[in-house]
């Protein structure tokens, strides 16, 4: 397994980059990679993510005093990846909410052939009575490089417009 972590992308969001080879037990008969295997290579980006923001994930829980559980995953399977390939898995913080963070990743092929891509959402949860909790600040910070869009909407934004004043457009 290689880590190395690229410059920033055009939007701004360092992307981490972990490279590993597509194993026998990850194949079927045919030689090609087994759909649910792509978990394993995204879990394995995701802790090197966390590990390159500061915070790998064998201190984290202690560090925050919360747990990250997975709540989501997408994958879009694009191009079959074939035994003993070196797969490049980037990832990167597609969006962080109050609670949740999003992970977006691309899997590709040497020559940059796109095998999948998608995403994984993990909540912010608190250990003791696991209710989310707001994603504590350091965490923020910590990924606020590898994120591609602003951490969190400005307080002074309001989601929706006003209401029309003294009745207009009712």
């Amino acid at each position: 397994m290689q880590n190395e972590s690229a410059s920033p992308s055009p939007v701004n969001a360092r992307r981490h980059h972990v490279k590993d080879y597509v194993r026998w037990s990850d194949v079927d008969v045919s030689g090609i990679i087994r759909w649910g295997i792509y978990v394993r290579f995204v879990e394995m980006a995701e802790t090197e993510l966390f590990r390159a923001a500061g915070f790998p994930y064998a201190t984290l829980w202690d560090r925050l005093d919360i747990w990250l559980p997975r709540v989501q995953f997408h994958l879009d399977y694009r191009n079959p990846a074939r035994l003993d390939e070196l797969l490049d898995i980037e990832i990167w913080v597609g969006r962080i909410g109050r609670s949740s963070i999003r992970l977006e990743f691309l899997v590709k092929k040497p020559g940059g052939d796109l095998a999948a891509e998608g995403y994984l959402v993990i909540v912010s949860i608190d250990r003791k009575n696991a209710k989310s909790v707001d994603v504590p600040k350091p965490l923020l910070d910590a990924l606020a490089p590898y994120t591609s869009t602003s951490p969190r909407p400005s307080p002074t934004t309001s989601p929706r417009p006003s209401p029309p004043k003294g009745g207009e457009g009712a």
